[in-house]
Protein backbone atom coordinates (compact mmCIF):
# COMPACT_ATOMS: atom_id res chain seq x y z
CA UNK A 1 0.00 0.00 0.00
CA UNK A 2 0.99 3.62 -0.50
CA UNK A 3 2.79 5.19 2.46
CA UNK A 4 3.36 8.89 3.03
CA UNK A 5 7.02 9.92 3.36
CA UNK A 6 8.01 11.51 6.68
CA UNK A 7 7.71 15.29 6.92
CA UNK A 8 11.22 15.51 8.36
CA UNK A 9 13.70 12.71 7.91
CA UNK A 10 16.84 11.31 6.27
CA UNK A 11 17.32 10.49 2.61
CA UNK A 12 20.32 9.15 0.69
CA UNK A 13 21.50 9.79 -2.87
CA UNK A 14 24.17 8.03 -4.93
CA UNK A 15 27.03 9.92 -6.56
CA UNK A 16 25.84 11.45 -9.84
CA UNK A 17 22.16 11.58 -8.84
CA UNK A 18 20.18 14.78 -9.36
CA UNK A 19 18.64 15.58 -5.98
CA UNK A 20 16.59 18.45 -7.39
CA UNK A 21 16.28 19.45 -11.04
CA UNK A 22 16.06 22.90 -12.55
CA UNK A 23 12.45 23.64 -13.52
CA UNK A 24 10.89 21.15 -11.09
CA UNK A 25 8.13 22.05 -8.65
CA UNK A 26 9.78 22.55 -5.21
CA UNK A 27 8.57 20.20 -2.51
CA UNK A 28 11.38 19.95 0.07
CA UNK A 29 14.18 21.73 1.88
CA UNK A 30 17.49 19.85 2.28
CA UNK A 31 20.29 19.94 4.89
CA UNK A 32 23.47 18.00 3.98
CA UNK A 33 24.80 15.69 6.70
CA UNK A 34 27.37 13.78 4.61
CA UNK A 35 28.94 14.18 1.18
CA UNK A 36 29.19 16.98 -1.38
CA UNK A 37 26.88 18.36 -4.05
CA UNK A 38 27.26 20.72 -7.01
CA UNK A 39 24.75 23.45 -7.82
CA UNK A 40 24.40 23.51 -11.60
CA UNK A 41 22.73 26.13 -13.78
CA UNK A 42 21.40 24.69 -17.05
CA UNK A 43 20.69 27.45 -19.62
CA UNK A 44 18.26 26.51 -22.42
CA UNK A 45 20.86 27.10 -25.17
CA UNK A 46 24.19 26.71 -23.39
CA UNK A 47 26.54 24.46 -21.45
CA UNK A 48 25.93 23.56 -17.81
CA UNK A 49 27.62 25.97 -15.39
CA UNK A 50 28.59 24.94 -11.84
CA UNK A 51 27.61 27.80 -9.51
CA UNK A 52 28.70 26.34 -6.19
CA UNK A 53 29.76 23.30 -4.20
CA UNK A 54 28.07 22.46 -0.88
CA UNK A 55 29.03 20.09 1.91
CA UNK A 56 27.98 18.93 5.40
CA UNK A 57 26.09 21.63 7.29
CA UNK A 58 25.06 23.46 4.12
CA UNK A 59 21.46 23.55 2.93
CA UNK A 60 19.61 24.05 -0.33
CA UNK A 61 16.10 24.11 -1.79
CA UNK A 62 15.01 27.22 0.10
CA UNK A 63 14.73 29.57 -2.88
CA UNK A 64 11.86 27.76 -4.58
CA UNK A 65 9.97 27.34 -1.30
CA UNK A 66 10.38 30.97 -0.30
CA UNK A 67 9.59 32.39 -3.74
CA UNK A 68 6.96 29.77 -4.57
CA UNK A 69 8.57 29.28 -7.97
CA UNK A 70 10.10 26.37 -9.84
CA UNK A 71 13.65 25.24 -9.10
CA UNK A 72 16.21 27.70 -10.47
CA UNK A 73 19.09 25.22 -10.63
CA UNK A 74 19.94 21.52 -10.47
CA UNK A 75 21.65 20.12 -7.35
CA UNK A 76 23.73 17.04 -8.24
CA UNK A 77 25.45 14.65 -5.83
CA UNK A 78 29.23 14.66 -6.40
CA UNK A 79 29.70 11.87 -3.85
CA UNK A 80 27.28 9.66 -1.98
CA UNK A 81 25.13 12.15 -0.06
CA UNK A 82 23.03 11.97 3.09
CA UNK A 83 20.52 14.73 3.76
CA UNK A 84 17.77 15.63 6.17
CA UNK A 85 14.65 16.85 4.37
CA UNK A 86 11.60 18.94 5.32
CA UNK A 87 8.39 19.23 3.35
CA UNK A 88 6.99 22.71 2.73
CA UNK A 89 4.62 22.97 5.76
CA UNK A 90 7.42 21.81 8.11
CA UNK A 91 9.90 24.26 6.54
CA UNK A 92 7.38 27.11 6.81
CA UNK A 93 6.67 26.38 10.49
CA UNK A 94 10.40 26.12 11.21
CA UNK A 95 11.38 29.53 9.81
CA UNK A 96 8.27 31.20 11.23
CA UNK A 97 9.26 29.93 14.67
CA UNK A 98 12.67 31.64 14.64
CA UNK A 99 13.33 35.14 13.30
CA UNK A 100 17.11 34.48 13.29
CA UNK A 101 16.75 31.35 11.16
CA UNK A 102 14.33 33.13 8.84
CA UNK A 103 16.74 36.05 8.38
CA UNK A 104 19.70 33.76 7.66
CA UNK A 105 17.81 31.62 5.13
CA UNK A 106 16.21 34.59 3.37
CA UNK A 107 19.57 36.38 3.12
CA UNK A 108 21.22 33.32 1.58
CA UNK A 109 18.28 32.84 -0.78
CA UNK A 110 18.66 36.44 -1.98
CA UNK A 111 22.40 35.88 -2.55
CA UNK A 112 21.79 32.68 -4.49
CA UNK A 113 19.13 34.36 -6.61
CA UNK A 114 21.69 36.99 -7.64
CA UNK A 115 24.19 34.22 -8.47
CA UNK A 116 21.83 32.59 -10.95
CA UNK A 117 21.35 35.86 -12.85
CA UNK A 118 18.08 37.60 -13.77
CA UNK A 119 15.26 35.09 -13.54
CA UNK A 120 11.57 35.75 -13.90
CA UNK A 121 10.01 35.37 -10.42
CA UNK A 122 6.68 34.59 -12.06
CA UNK A 123 7.39 31.42 -14.11
CA UNK A 124 5.85 31.04 -17.52
CA UNK A 125 2.67 29.01 -17.38
CA UNK A 126 3.53 25.54 -18.63
CA UNK A 127 0.11 24.77 -20.08
CA UNK A 128 -1.10 23.74 -23.54
CA UNK A 129 -1.64 26.57 -26.06
CA UNK A 130 -4.76 28.61 -25.45
CA UNK A 131 -6.64 30.94 -27.84
CA UNK A 132 -6.45 34.64 -26.91
CA UNK A 133 -10.13 34.89 -26.01
CA UNK A 134 -9.68 32.27 -23.29
CA UNK A 135 -6.60 34.01 -21.89
CA UNK A 136 -8.58 37.25 -21.60
CA UNK A 137 -11.46 35.43 -19.89
CA UNK A 138 -9.05 33.80 -17.44
CA UNK A 139 -7.32 37.04 -16.47
CA UNK A 140 -10.66 38.65 -15.77
CA UNK A 141 -11.70 35.75 -13.51
CA UNK A 142 -8.58 35.51 -11.29
CA UNK A 143 -9.35 34.20 -7.80
CA UNK A 144 -7.37 34.11 -4.55
CA UNK A 145 -7.45 31.56 -1.73
CA UNK A 146 -5.99 31.84 1.76
CA UNK A 147 -3.85 29.19 3.46
CA UNK A 148 -5.77 25.93 4.15
CA UNK A 149 -8.68 26.92 1.89
CA UNK A 150 -10.16 23.96 0.00
CA UNK A 151 -10.34 24.84 -3.70
CA UNK A 152 -11.94 21.60 -4.87
CA UNK A 153 -13.08 18.70 -2.73
CA UNK A 154 -13.04 14.98 -3.51
CA UNK A 155 -16.52 13.73 -4.31
CA UNK A 156 -17.91 17.08 -5.44
CA UNK A 157 -19.42 17.63 -8.86
CA UNK A 158 -16.90 19.25 -11.24
CA UNK A 159 -17.72 22.71 -12.51
CA UNK A 160 -14.39 24.48 -13.20
CA UNK A 161 -10.83 24.02 -14.50
CA UNK A 162 -8.00 25.82 -12.66
CA UNK A 163 -4.54 27.13 -13.55
CA UNK A 164 -2.22 28.22 -10.72
CA UNK A 165 -0.68 31.66 -11.14
CA UNK A 166 0.98 32.00 -7.71
CA UNK A 167 1.46 29.80 -4.66
CA UNK A 168 1.42 26.11 -3.73
CA UNK A 169 -1.48 23.66 -3.43
CA UNK A 170 -1.60 20.18 -1.96
CA UNK A 171 -3.44 17.34 -3.72
CA UNK A 172 -4.78 14.59 -1.44
CA UNK A 173 -6.85 11.47 -2.07
CA UNK A 174 -8.99 9.57 0.44
CA UNK A 175 -9.01 5.80 -0.14
CA UNK A 176 -11.83 3.37 0.49
CA UNK A 177 -10.70 2.93 4.11
CA UNK A 178 -10.92 6.65 4.77
CA UNK A 179 -7.15 7.16 4.87
CA UNK A 180 -5.74 10.38 3.42
CA UNK A 181 -2.79 10.15 1.02
CA UNK A 182 -0.61 12.96 -0.26
CA UNK A 183 -0.65 12.70 -4.06
CA UNK A 184 1.27 15.81 -5.15
CA UNK A 185 2.17 19.44 -4.64
CA UNK A 186 1.41 21.83 -7.51
CA UNK A 187 2.64 25.37 -8.08
CA UNK A 188 2.62 28.23 -10.61
CA UNK A 189 2.14 26.92 -14.15
CA UNK A 190 0.38 23.72 -13.06
CA UNK A 191 -3.32 23.06 -13.54
CA UNK A 192 -5.99 20.86 -11.95
CA UNK A 193 -9.68 20.03 -12.19
CA UNK A 194 -9.47 18.60 -15.70
CA UNK A 195 -10.42 14.99 -14.90
CA UNK A 196 -13.99 15.65 -13.81
CA UNK A 197 -14.67 17.93 -16.78
CA UNK A 198 -13.20 15.49 -19.31
CA UNK A 199 -14.79 12.37 -17.84
CA UNK A 200 -18.00 13.80 -16.42
CA UNK A 201 -17.13 12.19 -13.09
CA UNK A 202 -16.99 13.52 -9.54
CA UNK A 203 -13.75 15.00 -8.18
CA UNK A 204 -11.20 12.25 -7.42
CA UNK A 205 -9.02 14.36 -5.10
CA UNK A 206 -9.08 17.36 -2.80
CA UNK A 207 -6.94 20.40 -3.64
CA UNK A 208 -6.02 22.65 -0.69
CA UNK A 209 -4.03 25.89 -0.59
CA UNK A 210 -0.72 25.37 1.24
CA UNK A 211 0.18 29.05 0.84
CA UNK A 212 -1.87 31.99 -0.34
CA UNK A 213 -2.85 30.97 -3.86
CA UNK A 214 -3.90 32.86 -6.97
CA UNK A 215 -5.61 30.94 -9.77
CA UNK A 216 -7.49 31.57 -12.97
CA UNK A 217 -10.39 29.30 -13.75
CA UNK A 218 -12.80 28.40 -16.54
CA UNK A 219 -16.34 27.14 -16.28
CA UNK A 220 -17.37 23.87 -17.94
CA UNK A 221 -18.62 25.43 -21.19
CA UNK A 222 -15.52 27.59 -21.68
CA UNK A 223 -13.25 24.60 -20.99
CA UNK A 224 -15.12 22.48 -23.55
CA UNK A 225 -14.91 25.20 -26.20
CA UNK A 226 -11.17 25.47 -25.58
CA UNK A 227 -10.76 21.71 -26.05
CA UNK A 228 -12.80 21.75 -29.30
CA UNK A 229 -10.82 24.65 -30.74
CA UNK A 230 -7.41 23.28 -29.74
CA UNK A 231 -7.02 19.52 -30.38
CA UNK A 232 -3.34 19.63 -29.29
CA UNK A 233 -4.36 21.10 -25.94
CA UNK A 234 -7.01 18.42 -25.57
CA UNK A 235 -4.43 15.67 -26.19
CA UNK A 236 -1.97 17.13 -23.66
CA UNK A 237 -4.57 17.64 -20.95
CA UNK A 238 -6.16 14.22 -21.56
CA UNK A 239 -2.74 12.58 -21.14
CA UNK A 240 -2.21 14.40 -17.82
CA UNK A 241 -5.71 13.42 -16.69
CA UNK A 242 -5.09 9.75 -17.50
CA UNK A 243 -1.82 9.74 -15.54
CA UNK A 244 -3.43 11.41 -12.53
CA UNK A 245 -6.35 8.99 -12.66
CA UNK A 246 -3.88 6.08 -12.57
CA UNK A 247 -1.92 7.64 -9.70
CA UNK A 248 -4.95 8.11 -7.47
CA UNK A 249 -6.41 4.77 -8.54
CA UNK A 250 -3.30 2.96 -7.28
CA UNK A 251 -3.84 4.48 -3.84
CA UNK A 252 -7.25 2.85 -3.53
CA UNK A 253 -6.20 -0.66 -4.54
CA UNK A 254 -6.84 -3.29 -1.84
CA UNK A 255 -3.82 -4.76 -0.06
CA UNK A 256 -2.41 -8.02 -1.44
Amino acid sequence: MFENKPKFGPEQFAAGADIIRQGDVPEKFYIITRGRVAVVLQPPDGLDAVLNHLGPGDFFGEVGLLRQSRRMATVRAETAVDVMTMDYPTFKNWIEGSSLIAQEIKALAAERTRDTGPLDPAPKLDIPPMPAEFVETAVESAEQYDVDAVIIRQGDEPDRFYIIVEGFVSVTHEDEKGQQHQVAYLTAGDYFGEIGLLEGSERIATVTAVTRVKVVSFDRDTFRRWMLQSPSSQDDIAETAARRRRDTGFLSLPED
